[in-house]
């Protein structure tokens, strides 16, 4: 009996033991390099969910897919990427930390087009990232959030992308340290800048993916370096148009000053047309807007108006063209034209001048934004022609992209796309 006692007390030790020993392994630590894992892949693997990897000495390894709570701790130490398409991906609903003061990089075989890639949330703490001397880029984000802390370098060569977000994604930059590359945003992703330092010449921004304005992607809190007269610019008008109404329409020109009138013209996000009762929308949503007119002619022929044609002229043509009721052209429904957001309502719309319009063109169309699906678009500009019987339009598409048309006012109908003005 008592044997068949010592025998039983000798299992449980043992499996005591077992499960002592196990458990220890599971709360690590868990080291790449000299340590108990060659890849990083298999470090993760055998992590418990909020654990921390070591970087023993400078490593080469293989990317993996982060899909757990995990630290790595870099040890001043460098993590070379090699042989992978992907690179480190941090799945959704997780979180990466980098940490440690090393260096992640990219090494010759690398492949990927990003080091990281992040549908979840990463946070690097004192740790760098650099793509430099690869054609590849450092971070991109599709959800969550990129937050920098500390005096992280995340870096790569001009041209190539140092962040790139899109989608809802978020990217808070609180480093002191060097941003160099080029930032890339597109869809609903901001930017917010903390006690950055934005005072480096090799810093660039690309808004031309962006379905909004080319300008909402950045806001500033605070700014240290004002020196940096380029940068500090961009970023300070950028965080002046923070609370402008997206829903209304797209941002596409700043005259750099206010002049206690106006600084900003907006683009409505869509077409003119004429609803089926009659009224002017520029919002998809309305009843009848795709059943609805959506072209328009000029005005009377053999009329001279006395329309500009400049930048800043096309509220005054609109008033013009607008003034007789009874013709009921593309000026005439702009200036009725009221828009309700959740916002605020807008109803100081008119149709572009020639210069305006080219304006359209080059810094929205041009970069495959602002949905001009039409091939001429309609301005507020009378031609020079004596008799006095073509108006100002432009080509936005088709094999005569971005020339100048001249169709006659009261026999041609084209697309209208309304802006306005605000500071």
């Amino acid at each position: 009996m008592k044997k068949a006692f010592y025998v039983l007390l000798l299992i449980v030790l043992c499996i005591s033991l077992f499960v002592s020993c196990e458990s220890d392994v599971k709360k690590g630590p868990f080291r790449v390099g000299r340590g108990r894992y060659d890849s990083l892949t298999k470090a993760v693997t055998a992590a418990s969910d909020g654990g921390t990897i070591y970087l023993e000495e400078d490593a080469e390894t293989k990317g993996c897919i982060i899909s757990k709570n995990i630290t790595l701790d870099l040890q001043e130490n460098t993590l070379t990427l090699n042989d992978s398409r992907s690179g480190i991906f941090v799945f959704r609903d997780t979180t990466l930390i980098l940490d440690g003061s090393g260096y992640l990089t990219a090494g010759d075989n690398f492949t990927g087009k990003h080091l990281i890639q992040a549908s979840g949330n990463l946070k690097i703490l004192n740790a760098n990232v650099s793509a430099q001397g690869h054609e590849t880029g450092a971070i991109r984000a599709t959800s969550g959030s990129v937050t920098i802390f500390g005096a992280s370098h995340i870096l790569a060569d001009e041209g190539q992308e140092v962040i790139h977000l899109s989608g809802s994604s978020y990217c808070y930059i609180y480093t002191e340290g060097k941003l160099e590359g080029t930032i890339k945003t597109a869809d609903t992703s901001v930017i917010e800048f903390v006690n950055a330092d934005l005072s480096t010449k090799k810093l660039k921004f690309d808004y031309s993916s962006s379905t909004h304005s080319p300008i909402k992607a950045i806001r500033v809190s605070t700014l240290l370096y004002e020196e940096c007269e380029d940068t500090f610019e961009i970023v300070k008008e950028a965080n002046d148009l923070l609370a402008y109404d997206h829903d209304a329409g797209i941002v596409f020109y700043d005259t750099g000053s206010d002049d206690g009138e106006w600084r900003y013209l907006m683009a409505a996000n869509f077409d003119l047309r004429i609803r089926a009762d009659g009224e002017p929308s520029v919002n998809p949503n309305d009843p009848g807007y795709y059943d609805g007119r959506s072209t328009f002619n000029f005005g009377h022929i053999g009329t001279d108006y006395g329309t500009l044609t400049e930048i800043g002229d096309g509220l005054h043509n609109t008033e013009l063209l607008a003034a007789d009721p009874s013709d009921q052209c593309g000026a005439w429904f702009c200036d009725r034209l009221v828009l309700t957001t959740k916002k605020g309502t807008y109803d100081d719309w008119f149709l572009p001048s020639i210069m305006e319009l080219l304006c359209m063109f080059d810094l929205l169309h041009l970069h495959g934004t602002g949905g001009f699906g039409q091939e001429v678009y309609l301005s507020s500009s009378e031609t020079n022609d004596v008799s006095y019987d073509t108006a100002g339009a432009l080509y936005f598409n088709g094999m005569d992209q971005g020339d100048l048309a001249a169709p006659n006012r009261e026999a041609e109908y084209l697309p209208v796309r309304p802006v306005r003005r605000f500071k």
